[in-house]
């Protein structure tokens, strides 16, 4: 990777997207527009993107704003609601509007998810940041690894920092070291690091990860803010050209 010819190439394209010259998908985290600050809104952010694997990224927020648009499921996003529940109704209801697909596999997760929140953080995610004084290293050490089984698939490298993504773009979280969040390498993001000659080919998540950190490193830059620059980017065949 030549740094010096690539990362100028990076900053005109997120400056293309911040100037509306990409265009985005208009309904994609569609959401309630709840008070940023809200306790329901850091949890509408962190129970919706749990389930978000192996499947169409808008169609699960589509599902998520459904639920909790429904009177009778919208209890789902509160864990002191949800622990008071038979695990089969809970089931039913994750199923009602698809927000689960996996019948049992995304029931446990949200049940684990849940538990962990009423357990240790009084039902509040904002409780988990001020605890580990809103510190992206410290948090992910949580869920990673001090209580990684608390916290099912959530804990993933790759989640765990989509989760953090998503929370610090549609809430008033204030992060500290947001440089250490990765860029989420899914296959939107894996196809523009090809095509602007980061990697030579299609290469695994983690060394994606790895060079966007490198590349990015003093540019002002964090790899999460070129998520959805590059999501977008390849969405639309890679036009603007850089």
């Amino acid at each position: 990777m030549n740094r010096n010819q690539i990362l100028p190439k990076v900053i005109k394209l997120y400056n293309l997207f911040e100037a509306g010259q990409i265009p985005t998908l208009s309904q994609h985290e569609v959401h309630p527009n709840l008070d940023k600050s809200s306790r329901e809104n850091y949890l509408y952010f962190t129970f919706s993107p749990c389930l978000n694997f192996q499947r169409s990224s808008p169609a699960l927020w589509q599902s998520a704003l459904n639920t909790w648009q429904d009177f009778q499921t919208n209890y789902l996003f509160f864990p002191e609601e949800v622990v008071k529940k038979p695990r089969e109704q809970i089931q039913k209801d994750l199923i009602k509007h698809k927000l689960a697909l996996q019948q049992n596999k995304h029931t446990d997760i949200w049940l684990a998810i849940s538990n962990a929140f009423h357990i240790f953080y009084k039902n509040d995610p904002r409780e988990l940041f001020k605890l580990e004084d809103w510190d992206v290293l410290k948090i992910r050490q949580v869920i990673q690894i001090d209580k990684n089984k608390n916290f099912p698939y959530l804990s993933g490298p790759k989640m765990a920092n989509y989760w953090l993504y998503i929370i610090s773009h549609y809430t008033d979280a204030k992060f500290k070291n947001m440089h250490e969040i990765s860029i989420i390498p899914d296959t939107h993001v894996i196809q523009s690091t090809v095509k602007l000659g980061i990697t030579k080919s299609i290469s695994s998540p983690e060394l994606v990860a790895k060079a966007w950190k490198e590349l990015l490193e003093g540019s002002g830059l964090t790899p999460v803010e070129m998520h959805p620059v590059l999501w977008n980017w390849s969405r639309n065949n890679f036009v603007p050209r850089v």
